[in-house]
């Protein structure tokens, strides 16, 4: 009963002695501003429609100004028309606090979801490009991995593994060359460990495996496209090395008959006398290299497509008079693949497992196995079983720990973010504090009624720590809500962003429910401190000074 009758007092301090529907006539605004965002949507659909008919450079330059009405038009809305709300049932000060506390709640549970998006894309793009687990052999050569593969496979957790050799080398094109770390892999296991597969664009990693399938690139082409070339395997506008087409030799294919493409006696292409036949001038076969998958920032680089030769570089060379010779090597673009992370695309180069040991010197030596986990957040207890089954001469080293430095900064962003936008919760609170003491001020008389009517100072107390715990329950609860719903909107519709300067098509959003009960806590703790000093003066306030 008695906490009925604080609220009752703290509700009606709150309220505002406006005569019943004074304001009624703000609701306009609001009205306006919906028709506004209605009008800009519709506006944009008639935009796509109309292009879908005709391309028009005016309509083009459209799109990007609607799209970002859009999203300015329903903040306006929904920040317009939750203050309209607000000022319509309480004080123009209580109205202020409880707004700042909205904002900063809102725009805190947005950028908190925005950075873990951010987070979770990160790990995602770094799990399907490496291992969720790296074992290694730091104090020796690691020529054992058959053995050691044995016995991981039969580690429960693991789902596979692959062996990998990596160096850092020099790629060099006929137009640029650039450092890239090269590393050799088995085409026949790395699809179980990691998403290269899945992430290839262009040609194949069976190439990596059967070089002499590689097909020659279209600008090099010797037959028409007519021709059944493309019927007999050639993929991309090119032509299957040492393919035989139409019984003839094509590129010093052996004819059906067995011969090499002989034709008989006294014909005119034997006949040093008889004009040369029209038609496209068959050249000679390509030399059968090794392959290379290469990403797409790095083809960019190098300019170079599927089929085209390029050249590795090794400063692990020969020795001559003059000191350490280069060893250099050339190559065949086998396959190009996108991971979705610049530094993976523009830096990392795969080879056959083989080739590489060859090209390398290092025979049948491997720099460590790769493994995939069935639960990748779960490590460190598969990281005991495999330390136990391998021995201490194994390094074993999970995704986190290779990759700390990085998850821990984005982490220390996250914290230093969070601490920076509670300022503006902070700032409300102040704002209540404000608004607290002014209050005293203004209701002294009725405190000091309310004292000589028996009211304890504890009950006051508590009526005007009710008052702050209803602006901080009003406002925080609605910025949550809004900051949940705009998360939804962009992950839902999407915030389309610049690829050259982000490398993603959209803003991710991640929604996290700890981040969510954090920002209830830290706003629900600021409010209620900035309760306390208003109401411990009023509640020490004597009903005879007060009255005077």
């Amino acid at each position: 009963m008695k906490l009925s009758f604080e609220l009752l007092v703290a509700a009606r301090y709150l309220r505002a002695d406006r005569p019943p529907g004074a304001l009624d006539h703000l609701r306009w605004a609001t009205l306006g501003l919906i028709v506004v965002t209605a009008s800009v949507f519709a506006g944009d659909q008639l935009v796509e429609y109309l292009m879908r008919d005709h391309l028009s450079e005016t309509l083009w330059n459209l799109r990007g100004p609607l799209r970002g009405a859009k999203y300015i038009t329903v903040l306006v809305t929904v920040l317009v028309g939750f203050f309209i709300e607000l000022i319509r049932r309480l004080t123009i000060f209580t109205t202020i606090s409880t707004f700042g506390l909205f904002l900063g709640t809102g725009a805190l549970v947005t950028v908190l979801s925005v950075m873990s998006g951010f987070e979770q894309d990160l790990k995602t793009k770094i799990l399907g490009t490496h291992a969720h687990m790296v074992i290694t052999t730091p104090d020796r050569t690691f020529t054992d991995y058959r053995e050691a593969l044995r016995k991981i496979e039969s580690v429960p957790g693991v789902l596979a593994a692959s062996p990998y050799l990596s160096s850092e080398v020099m790629i060099a094109s006929q137009s640029n060359l650039a450092g890239v770390i090269i590393k050799g892999i088995d085409p026949d296991t790395v699809g179980k460990v990691t998403e290269l597969v899945k992430n290839t664009e262009a040609g194949s990693l069976d190439h990596l495996l059967h070089p002499d399938q590689m097909v020659k690139p279209a600008s090099t082409r010797t037959l028409s496209t007519s021709s059944k070339s493309l019927a007999l395997g050639a993929v991309d506008g090119g032509v299957v090395d040492g393919g035989a087409v139409d019984g003839g030799a094509v590129d010093g294919g052996a004819a059906p008959d067995g011969g090499a493409g002989a034709l008989p006696p006294g014909s005119a292409a034997f006949d040093p006398v008889a004009p040369k036949p029209s038609g496209p001038k068959i050249q000679p076969p390509r030399k059968v290299l090794p392959g290379l998958a290469i990403g797409r920032e790095l083809a960019r680089n190098l300019r170079v497509f599927v089929g085209e030769d390029v050249s590795l570089v090794s400063p692990m060379g020969d020795v001559g008079p003059t000191g350490p010779i280069p060893k250099s090597k050339p190559h065949r673009i086998a396959a190009v693949f996108f991971s979705g992370m610049y530094e993976y695309d523009s830096k990392y180069a795969y080879m056959n497992l083989p080739a590489a040991q060859k090209f390398l010197g290092l025979a049948d030596e491997v720099s460590g196995l790769e493994l995939k986990l069935q639960n990748p957040e779960a490590t460190d207890e598969v990281t005991a079983k495999l330390r136990a089954a391998l021995g201490g001469e194994f390094l074993v080293q999970d995704w986190k720990e290779l990759n700390r430095s990085l998850f821990a900064a984005l982490k220390l962003e996250k914290i230093a973010m969070f601490i920076a936008l509670c300022f503006i919760i902070l700032v409300a609170a102040f704002s209540i504090v404000s608004n607290g003491i002014m209050l005293v001020m203004e209701k002294g008389k009725e405190v000091a009624i309310l004292k000589s009517m028996g009211a304890s100072d504890r009950a006051v107390l508590r009526i005007f720590v009710l008052l702050g715990a209803y602006m901080g329950s009003v406002g925080t609860t609605a910025g949550v809500l809004t900051g949940v719903m705009t998360c939804w909107v962009f992950d839902r519709f999407g915030l389309p962003l610049d690829t050259d300067v982000y490398y993603i098509t959209k803003l991710p959003v991640k929604v996290s429910v700890g981040e969510l009960a954090s920002v209830l806590l830290a706003s629900l703790v600021l409010t209620l401190l900035a309760t306390l000093y208003p109401a411990w003066q009023a509640a020490r306030l004597r009903p005879v000074e007060a009255l005077r």
